[in-house]
């Protein structure tokens, strides 16, 4: 599958299951009882790092839909507020899809600088959020410890997406197999 992505339909659905089952396993993986300790910091979101890499390089490959289903069920399986951090994070993916055709052009440090942003503004946004509704918040040193694994995770999800799936950035001017632009 190491290919170029060609934007026919099937090949298209066919990376947006490959897709959701990365997400699964990310989800089922982050369930499992690995430590019982509680620690002073924490590992990279790489469901957050995983989407950032798949919305920013290929949008249509992560509709917004899928996104927001999966942040919800990441959410009632993790057992936070319902529905807080998906509505945060297709939020913000929502403003860095709209964002995916202007930085085709540009190199992979903006690339990456735009996801940590991205990163950033979810994870931050949710910490302030739940103290916004008086809830039990994580200590600020682990979320900025998350923050800080996941952008330096960004660019091992995007040589995995790459290397894996094929899945690059659209080249200026590059049309699907209908002959509509990317």
């Amino acid at each position: 599958m190491a290919d170029a992505i060609r934007a026919s339909a099937p090949r298209q659905w066919a990376l947006r299951v490959a897709y959701a089952a990365l997400c699964l396993a990310l989800i089922m993986f982050a369930l499992l009882p690995l430590e019982t300790v509680p620690r002073l910091w924490a590992g990279p979101d790489l469901l957050l790092g995983l989407t950032l890499v798949w919305s920013l390089r290929r949008p249509e490959l992560a509709p917004l839909p899928l996104i927001a289903a999966i942040f919800l069920l990441s959410d009632l399986l993790q057992m936070r507020p319902p529905g807080l951090m998906a509505a945060i994070a297709t939020y913000v993916i929502y403003r860095t899809q709209r964002r995916a055709r202007p930085m085709r052009d540009r190199s992979f440090l903006a690339e990456w600088m735009t996801a940590s942003i991205a990163a950033a503004l979810v994870l931050l946004g949710y910490w302030l959020a739940l103290g916004l509704f008086f809830l039990d918040k994580p200590p600020v040193p682990v979320v900025l410890t998350q923050l800080v694994m996941t952008a330096l995770f960004y660019p091992v999800l995007a040589a995995f997406s790459s290397a894996v799936f094929g899945l690059r950035r659209a080249a200026l001017g590059e049309v699907d197999s209908l002959g509509h632009r990317i």
